[in-house]
Formats: C-alpha cells, structure tokens, sequence
C-alpha cells in the first residue's frame, strides 16, 4: 500500500493529521498548534541560525493544506518499500513541523 495514499474526510481533524505523522511526540503541544493555525491563526517566531535572530511569523492555514503539504513531506521520506529513510531521531517533533510552517515546503 502507498503510505501517501490514505483516505480522509471531507474536512481533516487533528486526529487525521496525527495519525499520518511519522515521529509522534508531543500531541497535547502540536494538538495547541494545530488548533491555533487552524483556527484564528498563531503568531511565533523561528530562529534564524544564519544570522542568529528570531523572525516573527505569522502562521494560519485549513486543515486540507496542512495535510496536502505532509503528504508532500511523506513521499520525501520513505523509501520503495516503505522505510524511513533517515533515522527517526532526526524527524522533527510533530510541534515543531507545525510551528515552522513546513507544510509551505512542499
């Protein structure tokens, strides 16, 4: 089975996207993003370690986008036969994937 082809509701939830996110650590947090990026929209920062400062984001998005854009991030991830191809200690927490917009990257 193709682990990028998984059938959804009309509208994901949370639960949706936990379940389709390869490293799952830390659900109360990435549940508060979530809710917050989806919802009326969350302001945070991210580190720049090029110039080592903080930009001020913005962050909001649907629940559809988020899951087409970790969709994208699955197909990087895995191999032929379904294996991760990186070691699960390098995937970012599901949190962090959330509060730095990585859904845009696909």
């Amino acid at each position: 089975m193709n682990s990028n082809v998984v059938p959804l509701p009309a509208t994901a939830t949370f639960d949706d996207f936990w379940s389709l996110y390869p490293k799952r650590v830390g659900k109360v947090l990435a549940k508060a993003k979530w809710d917050a990026i989806t919802g009326p929209g969350l302001d945070t920062r991210i580190f720049d370690k090029d110039s080592g400062t903080y930009f001020h984001i913005r962050l909001q998005a649907t629940a559809d986008e988020i899951i087409a854009g970790l969709k994208a991030y699955r197909s990087t991830l895995y191999d032929s036969n379904y294996r991760l191809k990186t070691e699960e200690q390098f995937l970012p927490h599901c949190a962090t994937w959330l509060n730095q917009g990585r859904w845009e990257d696909g």
